[in-house]
């Protein structure tokens, strides 16, 4: 037989029948493969609409975030060296926080308090405590923290000006320190090892759910470059419910709240400015009748 066009012989080719059984198992094998693919496909249109879903959720919480922030009517106060509280500041309606394990040495602001001991009750609810290390600290109070951590430097072997300029790069200097406004707490899960606070449960529990309650980790490692301050995990300031919410959703940091709450609402900034003013008023009355008090006792006793 002459092949077609070539002039050459072809020899016939006889192909082997397939068994049944090597049938079968072909065609489960094309049905797996197609199911495979469906799944796969399937996988892929499901994980694309999740990310999508998430992108909008995430653009409906920024853009409900922007729109609340112009109907912010105040924002937390920024204490730093360059903002730095009075000697003589002092908050009103300090509360202890006595009904946890050492919270009769922890004092904060009364909001700050009622929400921390709430966010605690939640917390035990799911199986985790927590310990409040430290609360509202006075100017007076700083001042003996910070000295001590030079001492302590001075009794390892230090120098006395070496000890003092190595404490003020890790001890917030007197007027400073917002532990001074009583909205800030440093917690732990015992009052000695709050170092090691981020290896815990009860620290991924605060990542997760801290600003349910109106409160935020004031210092991270990401945001250094800004706060100026190393991180501390361990350390939360209260903010507000609202606040809170809009820095988590933003990945913000209390500056750059700050900073975008006065960019977009002058209201704010005025009535931030007469907060100060008022505050200032109130703590020059009570130096001035401080100082009449004593005035008339020293004048007593002249009699």
């Amino acid at each position: 037989m002459a092949g077609r066009g070539t002039g050459k012989y072809f020899a016939p080719v006889y192909r082997a029948k397939k068994s049944p059984v090597k049938v079968r198992r072909i065609r489960l094998f094309k049905r797996c493969g197609f199911i495979a693919l469906a799944v796969a496909v399937a996988a892929c249109a499901i994980a694309a609409f999740q990310i999508n879903r998430n992108a909008g959720d995430s653009f409906v919480r920024v853009a409900a975030s922007e729109q609340s922030l112009a109907e912010v009517s105040s924002y937390p106060r920024i204490v730093s060296h360059s903002s730095p509280l009075p000697e003589d500041y002092v908050p009103d309606n300090l509360m202890s926080l006595g009904t946890l394990p050492n919270g009769e040495n922890v004092w904060l602001r009364a909001d700050a308090a009622e929400a921390f001991l709430e966010m605690c009750a939640a917390m035990s609810k799911d199986g985790l405590g927590i310990v409040p290390v430290r609360g509202y600290t006075s100017y007076e109070d700083q001042s003996g923290v910070l000295a001590d951590a030079a001492d302590r430097l001075v009794a390892e072997g230090a120098k006395a000006d070496e000890a003092r300029k190595i404490a003020a790069a890790d001890v917030f200097a007197p007027g400073e320190d917002e532990a001074q406004l009583g909205t800030s707490v440093d917690v732990s899960i015992d009052v000695n090892c709050v170092d090691k606070f981020t290896l815990t449960e009860q620290y991924q529990w605060i990542c997760q759910n801290a600003y349910r309650y109106g409160f935020i980790i004031r210092y991270t490692a990401d945001k250094k470059n800004i706060t100026c301050v190393s991180a501390k995990p361990w350390h939360l300031r209260y903010v507000g419910r609202e606040a809170a919410e809009f820095m988590v959703s933003c990945n913000m940091c209390l500056e750059e709240y700050v900073a975008a709450v006065k960019a977009d609402n002058l209201k704010a900034v005025e009535q931030d400015q007469a907060d100060k003013a008022e505050a200032e008023q109130d703590q020059a009355d009570k130096a001035e009748s401080a100082q009449d008090q004593a005035d008339k006792a020293k004048d007593a006793g002249h009699n």
